[in-house]
Parts: structure tokens; sequence; C-alpha cells
């Protein structure tokens, strides 16, 4: 028996019907539901442009697997939906004790070269070189699109901001090879020379423009690249500045947009914007109507941004129709609806209705997961909360969407919710485009503390240690960084499983070494060892730490340092078992120039002699960091840290006291070269001790270049539990932090300011240090 069906165009029928079709189309006469697949054939109707296992690839599907219509409704979207596929047809036929499946397809044909018309300005060699298409490829839809967009930004650099594209295909004599062709009208050449707004009385015009993503050709613009436009951002631009007046309660602003005027200098325009203010509102009155079952009207208004007496805000109105509809969602009710009616209530005033449409509950139905070639299922599924059979939460299809994102893993994360064929039930489908998550870096670089440095970096964020050759797939972490400098000497292996035992609880490991001549000009330090550690999550931005870290310490006084100094008693070999249990905060928004948010992390270390150690030592740290956007992207930070040691056992060892100075701290003085200092030396031999505090307000220069002023101040005493200011040192400077491709980069030269310790003031100092924050 032999059954075979087209699906291409079947698509548009819906989910359950095409999974009916799929099935009696297959089977026919014989039923094969939950027959097992005994073979799975792949056909090419037409010439083979792409391989066999990517087709494989791109289906869940499998040889041993029982035969499902919905699971083959899913495979065929897949295929096409690849851009890879044209048309694929099913064919069933008995094989044993199960069946053989057979799947042909007409794949895309395969580029033979590109060409282009219309193009004066530049080249075709230079369009097909930033084209990046590759001869051999399958033409698939995405990318032709891709070509597309990057030829159209290459012409927006050069000030072409209307330049269209269109393309065909040529059939060549070649079977399963076409040439794509390109055509292009390129329009005429425009730069911004000024952005002129009329009729804005309430709104400086200074402030208008910084909502803008367009900017005024300046002396800078090769490397910002402002005065160009497109034509698309300067429509958002448009809308930004029309929601800049609705939320600060000018509802019925107007304007015709943007208009392109010409200038004295060829090449260059004025771009004007004429508004119309209105007036500005203030909300009389909120209420809700409809035929609400499930909130009451006081308990949705509670959670409301917006209250009577105050502006009228659109974003504002925006936010609280979205958590309307979270609270109806986090209760199953998937298709409520809030829509507002705005009527005017006197002079400026208004009134706001939200009428509320429930709908029903629903139920989780089927969740299916696609695009993960490489990915393993359970890595995507443990970030979903959503199982089959749960109540309905849309707030835990958006939470499901961001845990996602926030894997790194994907450059595109999609969730749609669905209709199922279970009534009352619905169907969630994640698709996933896979990225590269492997990072292999090697170089030479240079800071301040270590002059010359080279490194090689091996990360690698969705590792999988049980899956050789690939290791890849099974979202574990795996890093492997050496660097070799001057004064420091780093290598650090490392493995993290973030959902260790199936739960959200990360455990890693590391080993490491470090050899360090910058410590100071009395002593060298090297440190090898291992550690563990286990993490739990507390709350989506707190968790707490737990870790085990053996050490063996070696320090090494230099022969030319006096009998009488204390350098003399620091030397020899340690063992540091260290048990540290820590809590963290983080609310901040990005990691890399954070915008907002807080950060707060406090902990103890214990290094205890019952466990093998030199000493019995306990070390406590509280830290914390706290950001402000300001004007005109400005950001203001606060940050500091206080750590102490207390020891039970001796003196404190040379590697657990404290220090300040350089780069990450202190920045007007020498590494380290704040604290209480050797009598014989004047070398500085570090304190039980230590506090600092800095002020830094950033603010951008050009694009990815930022310039920063700050004041840092400090202290290091020689007791613990001594945080008194009589060693009080300080600084202000001002520095760079530049966003490079190669890596954040900062630059700072610091002055000091207080100087209790004259042996510290060694006159300004320059930081020049990779800006990472964690």
């Amino acid at each position: 028996m032999k059954n075979t069906m087209a699906r291409r165009g079947m698509r548009a029928f819906g989910s359950g019907l095409l999974s009916l079709l799929i099935a009696a189309s297959i089977a026919g006469a014989q039923d094969f539901t939950d027959k097992p697949i005994r073979s799975l054939e792949i056909r090419y109707d037409g010439a083979k442009t792409v391989d066999e296992s990517r087709i494989r690839n791109l289906m869940s599907v499998k040889a041993g697997h029982k035969f499902s219509a919905e699971k083959l409704d899913d495979d065929i979207r897949s295929l096409v939906e690849s851009g890879l596929v044209d048309d694929v047809r099913m064919d069933g036929e008995e094989y044993g004790d199960g069946m053989k499946l057979i799947v042909e397809v007409t794949t895309r044909p395969s580029l033979a070269g590109v060409g282009f018309t219309g193009n004066s300005e530049f080249t075709s060699g230079k369009l097909a070189k930033e084209s990046e298409l590759k001869p051999g490829s399958p033409i698939s839809d995405a990318l032709i699109f891709e070509a597309r967009k990057a030829i159209v930004k290459y012409y927006n650099g050069y000030g072409y901001p209307d330049v269209t594209i269109t393309h065909t295909l040529q059939p060549t004599n070649r079977p399963g090879y076409s040439d794509l062709i390109l055509n292009i009208n390129e329009g005429e050449q425009n730069e911004v020379r000024h952005i002129v707004f009329r009729g804005n009385e309430s709104v400086k015009t200074r402030v208008l423009k910084s909502e803008m993503k367009t900017k005024e050709k300046g002396l800078l613009s090769f490397m910002t690249k402002s005065g160009r436009i497109d034509v698309s951002k300067l429509q958002e631009d448009e809308e930004r500045i029309l929601d800049y007046y609705r939320n600060r309660g000018f509802l019925r602003v107007s304007s015709t947009g943007f208009k392109r005027e010409a200038d004295t200098k060829r090449g260059r325009v004025n771009l004007v914007m004429d508004i119309n203010e209105g007036i500005q509102y203030k909300i009389n009155q909120i209420a809700f109507a409809g035929d609400m079952k499930v909130f009451s009207e006081a308990e949705l208004l509670q959670v409301l941004t917006l209250n009577p007496g105050e502006s009228f805000s659109s974003k504002n109105m925006r936010k609280d129709k979205t958590t309307v509809r979270s609270y109806y969602g986090s209760r199953g009710y998937a298709d409520a609806s809030v829509v507002e009616d705005i009527q005017d209530a006197g002079p400026g005033m208004v009134n706001i209705t939200y009428r509320v449409i429930e709908g029903r509950p629903y139920r989780v139905g089927r969740v299916t997961i696609e695009g993960n070639n490489k990915t393993k299922d359970k890595v995507i599924r443990r970030e979903v909360p959503l199982k089959p059979g749960d109540n309905f939460n849309s707030v835990d299809v958006e939470t499901s969407k961001k845990r996602i994102q926030g894997l790194n893993y994907f450059s595109n994360v999609v969730t749609e919710t669905n209709p199922s064929v279970q009534d009352g039930y619905r169907d969630l489908r994640v698709i996933v485009d896979e990225k590269n998550t492997g990072q292999l870096s090697f170089g030479l670089g240079f800071s301040s503390i270590d002059s010359i440095v080279g490194y090689i970096n091996v990360e690698e964020s969705n590792f999988d240690i049980t899956n050789p050759w690939s290791f890849r797939g099974g979202g574990q972490r795996f890093g492997l960084n050496l660097r070799l400098g001057a004064e420091t000497q780093d290598f650090r292996l490392s493995l993290t499983e973030p959902w260790f035992l199936g739960r959200r609880l990360s455990f890693g490991g590391e080993v490491f070494y470090r050899g360090a001549q910058n410590l100071s000009d009395y002593y060298e330090q090297t440190n090898v060892g291992a550690g563990l550690f286990l993490r739990k999550p507390l709350t989506n931005r707190s968790y707490i730490n737990a870790s085990l870290r053996y050490e063996k310490i070696r320090v090494d006084v230099e022969d030319n340092v006096p009998a009488d100094s204390l350098f003399q008693e620091i030397g020899g070999k340690f063992t540091r078992p260290a048990l540290e249990l820590s809590y963290t905060y983080d609310s901040r928004d990005a990691l890399q120039t954070p915008r907002k948010g807080h950060k707060f992390e406090t902990g103890i270390t214990g290094i205890l002699e019952s466990l093998g150690g030199n000493s019995n030592s306990f070390i406590f740290n509280v830290s914390g960091s706290k950001f402000w956007n300001l004007w005109f992207d400005s950001i203001l930070e606060l940050a500091g840290s206080m750590d102490m040691v207390e020891t039970s056992s001796g003196p404190t060892p040379i590697y657990d006291r404290q220090f300040l100075g350089g780069a990450r701290n202190l920045r007007g003085f020498e590494y380290r070269d704040v604290g209480p200092r050797d009598p014989a030396t004047g070398g500085v031999i570090g304190g039980d001790s230590a506090a600092y505090a800095t002020v830094e307000w950033s603010f951008p220069l050009i694009s990815s270049v930022r310039g920063a002023l700050f004041y840092d101040g400090g202290f290091v005493n020689l007791d613990s539990w001594d945080f008194s200011f009589d060693n009080y040192h300080s600084d202000f400077g001002a520095g760079l932090r530049m966003n490079l491709p190669f890596g954040p980069i900062a630059l700072d030269y610091g002055i000091p300011l207080q100087v209790p310790d004259a042996r510290a003031d060694k006159g300004g100092q320059f930081n020049f240090y990779i800006d990472y924050e964690f």
C-alpha cells in the first residue's frame, strides 16, 4: 500500500485539519497511528541542492519513533518555513511490523552567481562583497532578505536614504543553479545638515533632538555615522517626538512629519517638522466597564500607574492596559482584551474608561520546540514554566521567552500560542534560531598594571560534556583562559551546570594557576588550586552562593629586602582551604554600561586550620553599586565596598590582607599603594580593614565612546573592625569608556586630593584596562 499527499499549500487550513489530512492521506486504508517508523527515506524531486542531513535535522520525526500526524505537521512547517524547501510530499508504506516513511522534497535552487542592475554609485564587485552571498548556497528567502538588507544599509551609510532593491532569479544551464539579480534604484544622495522644529512652544528643540536616533552631520561623522538618513528610523523618530508630547499630557498633538528641504550645500538637506502641540490634559476620572467577573473594578484600579489629577501619559496608559491583560492572563484568560475610551471632561481634562472583555480560561495543550538543531529539547523546555495540562498563563509565556533569550544561544526567539485540537486548551509553540555559542579569541593586549599581555580564551556557553566530539547542546558553560603577561600569568579551566540534578541550581568547578609579580616590589606570589560552587536562585534578581576553594600558595620574598623588614615574615608555602557563603541581589538593566538598577553583595569566607589551612581567618565583605540614567543619556554611578579580616591564629597572611589603589578603586594612586607600610622598606604591607567609595558621571561623546568624571575615596587600616577615617585617601579625575569591536576598554587619569601618607602621592596616574562589569 502506498499513498501520497502534497503538503505545502495546505498549511493555511490550520494545524488540526492538516494533521487529520496527513493521517488520512498517508494511512489510507491502513491505519499507521502509533505504529513504529522503521525507516525514514529522503527523496528529491529535481536537483539535490540541500544536503540530506540538513533536511533530517529540520525534522523531529526519526526512525524508531511512533507515527504521529501531529509531528509530521510540525515537520512540514519546519521544512517549508526554513526557506530551503519549495514543496514537501509524504509517502507511507508498510515495512515489516511498522511503516516506511518517505519524504519527497523539492528544494530551492543553489546560487550560481549574483548580478546587479541600476547601480552607478558603487561597482557590482563592491556590492557583491557587501552582500556576503556565497555561490553554492541554497537561495532561501532569508538569504535574499539579508543580502538586500546589507546593501540598503551600505547605501544608507553613504547618504542614500531612498534606495530600493528588488530581485529576480534567472535559471542557468547548470541544473539546480540560478543567478540572483538584484535591481537597484539608488535615489538621490541626502545628508542631514540641520534638524528644525516649528511650533514647539512647550518643549525646547535640544530636548526633541535628544529623543531622535537621526542626528545632524558633524565633524566626527566619519566615526559616529551622524547625518545619515534611514527612512524607517526617521519615521520612528517622528513617532518618538509625538509620543514624548503625549507622555506629558499633550493628547491631541499632531504633525505632518519630517520634510526634507534642500540646503545650500549640494547633497545636504534640512529636516523640518511642524508641530501642533494642542493643550495639555490632566486626568479627571478612570473607570472600568464590561461584564467583569474575575476581578472587580476596585482591584484593577489599585494596580494602575495613572491616577486622577495627574497629567495624561500615553506610555503609562499602554503600561496599564498591559498590566490588566497580564492580570487576566495569569488566571488563564489568554484572550482577555482591554480597549481604552478617552472622553473630554471639561477644559484640559479627560476621562479614561477601560472596556474589558474577559473571554474564557484555558489550559496548556501541546508545547513544541522548533529550530533547535544543536541544543537539546530539555535545555529549552526547562526554561518554560508551562507544562501540558497547567492552567494557561500568558505571563509565563512572556517569562519563557525572556528566559530562553537570556540563555544567549539563539539569535531570535518566538513564542506563539495557538488554538489546540482540544477544546479549552491553547498550544504553545517555541521557535528558536540558533547562533554560534562558542568563542575563540587570542592576541596581544596592554594594561597599566601588566604592560604587554598575550591571551587565549576559549568559551562555549552551550557545552555538553556528555556529547563527544561535538560537546554542544547541553546548556553547560565551559571556559579555558590563558593569560601571559610581563607581571602576571593566569590559567583557568572551568565548567558549570546551570540545572544541577534537574533543578534550577548551578553547580560548577574550576582549576586555576596564577603567578603574580605585580603585587609588590618586595615579594612574588603563586596560587594554584581548584574550587567547587553551588548557586541557588532566590528570585529572578537574587541568589545565594556556597563555595569550597582549596589553594596552595607560595610567597617568595625578594633577596634585597632588609633583615628587619616585616616582609621577611611573610614568605613561605601555605595551604588555604576556604569556605564561602554569599548573597547577591542584582537589578541592573545591563552588565555593560548599566543605566539603572543596583547590585548588592555580602558574604563571609572562612579559612580554617581544621581543614588543613595555615591560619584561622574570617573575611567579611559588603559591596554595592547604584545607577541612575540622567539627562542626555548620562549615567550617575555610586559604588563602594567594605572588607574586614579577623585572624585568631597570629597575623593575617599577606594574601588575605586588604589593599587599595589602581584601576578598580582609588584611581589616583598606584596599584595596591594605599595602606599600612613596612617601616624598613616603605612598601605597603596591607591591613585588616578597608573601605572605599566612588562617584562617577559618564556621558556620551560619540557613538560607542563615553566620557567620565569621577571621585574616589577610601582607607586601609591595620586592625580588624577599624573603620576610622584617619588614613582617608581620595582622588578625582576623568576618563573614556570605549566599546570597541574587541571589547570594552576604559582609560582613566586620576589626580590625588587627600593624601595623609605622603609616600602614596606619586602624582597623577593613568589606568588602562578592560572595562567588564560583573
